[in-house]
């Protein structure tokens, strides 16, 4: 079919259009002689119609047209009664009526869908101009945000290099940290040709980001061990924000005493279920000194545990925080994915992170 389409939408020079119309004709003319004593009377245009079919659809319309009446022609002057004349009788009427008419339909059908696939084309063109128009607008504006969040991050870091009290320049800097580790999200992730990521190979961009931009904390030992793993983007913003916040969190409280944080991050996939769901688990330990006694991560009012634990409600994940073995802060979250037979380019993105995203909101304010 695409063959067709293009035969019908190929333009022909005049030259091409005159050599086919004679081969046409004449090939046609010949077979008609050749087969006129094996032919059954009644069938005087028998070999004309594919000439005529022929000549529409590889040369041009007009090419058509002069092909049907040259060859109209010659079969009534050859092959209806009375023959050698432009006679006719009422059969031979009937005959060359027949012929006006299936030309005449050939050459409308094919002038109907040439003028179908020059509009369809048009269409295309359109809507590539405007699909490419968007990307290009797309990109640009994903760029803007991200500039825009790394100027932000800049002036806070230029505030925290100018305050005085200890405690406002913690929080300066961790909102610099969040804010920087979003612009990065924001570029890695915000593609309009990219629909997944690998989780584990993000995941250790994202945690070696946080690591750079909050390493004024302190001193950082990272270990990372991630499992295969594919996740749509929807699923990559709020998991890449909890690693981060999990992370800031490690480098802020889980410094032993001599001051060095030594992090080791592991993320565990399952088979995946009935349901076409992975089951995958995301796990932060630290060397410190653990958990405060009665420490409940629900009641917590640490901004980093409430965006993390807001952003696993959008991933209907189950975060906790626990006692490692051996000393330290365990950070685990269980969440879960759709399997790579799941993951198309055509799924609808989920809302429910925004959702959760305006709870966070409502819920610090």
């Amino acid at each position: 079919m695409n063959g067709l389409s293009a035969a019908l939408m190929a333009r022909r020079s005049v030259p091409f259009e005159l050599a086919f119309g004679l081969v046409a004709v004449g090939v046609a003319t010949g077979l008609r002689f050749v087969l006129d004593d094996v032919l059954p009377a009644g069938f005087p245009f028998v070999t004309f119609f594919p000439a005529v079919m022929l000549s529409l659809v590889f040369a041009s319309i007009r090419c058509g047209i002069v092909v049907a009446l040259v060859c109209g022609t010659i079969a009534w002057y050859w092959f209806i009664a009375p023959f050698g004349t432009f006679g006719l009788n009422s059969g031979g009427w009937l005959a060359l009526g027949f012929y006006a008419l299936i030309t005449t339909t050939d050459v409308l059908f094919i002038s109907a869908a040439v003028w179908a696939l020059q509009e369809l084309s048009i269409a295309r063109e359109k809507a590539h101009a405007v699909a490419q128009s968007r990307s290009l607008m797309f990109s640009e504006l994903q760029h803007r945000v991200s500039n825009n969040l790394a100027t932000i991050a800049a002036l806070l870091r230029l505030q925290t290099s100018q305050t005085k009290d200890i405690g406002a320049r913690r929080a300066l800097s961790a909102s610099q940290a969040r804010i920087t580790s979003i612009s990065r999200l924001q570029r890695r992730l915000h593609s309009v040709d990219v629909q997944s990521v690998d989780a584990g190979e993000y995941l250790r961009e994202v945690l070696q980001d946080t690591v750079e931009v909050a390493k004024e904390t302190a001193p950082v030992a990272l270990t990372f061990n991630a499992a295969p793993l594919r996740i749509l983007n929807d699923a990559a913003v709020p998991l890449g924000l909890i690693a981060s916040e999990l992370m800031m969190n490690s480098m802020e409280h889980g410094a032993a005493r001599d001051g060095k944080a030594v992090v080791d991050v592991r993320l565990s996939v399952d088979p995946a279920d009935e349901a076409g769901q992975i089951p995958a688990t995301l796990e932060i330990r630290d060397n410190g000194p653990g958990l405060p006694e009665g420490f409940d991560l629900d009641a917590s009012d640490s901004l980093g545990l409430t965006v993390a634990r807001q952003f696993a409600k959008a991933l209907d994940g189950e975060l906790t925080l626990t006692l490692a073995a051996g000393g330290g802060t365990l950070a685990r979250l269980r969440f879960s994915v759709p399997s790579p037979e799941h993951i198309t380019a055509t799924q609808v993105p989920d809302t429910q992170d925004d959702v959760a995203g305006q709870d966070m909101i409502q819920r610090i304010a």
